[in-house]
């Protein structure tokens, strides 16, 4: 593994100017749901063929669930 080199103190002096644009969305457009679920139609099948797949999506479930 390659180290990185030591900082320069002119890293500490950079100054950032960020433009301001009060029109411009911060969030990029929200999906239809009905081609949000065509999409998962779709894509599944491939998920399915990736080798770990079942093992991933068994830790990403939640083995209980709440209700408040």
């Amino acid at each position: 593994m390659r180290k990185c080199p030591p900082r320069s103190t002119k890293d500490h002096e950079l100054v950032l100017e960020f433009p301001v644009a009060p029109d411009c969305p911060s969030q990029s457009p929200r999906i239809n749901p009905q081609m949000m679920l065509e999409r998962i139609t779709q894509t599944m099948p491939l998920r399915k063929k990736r080798p770990g797949e079942d093992a991933r999506r068994a830790a990403e479930k939640i083995p209980v669930e709440f209700v408040l």
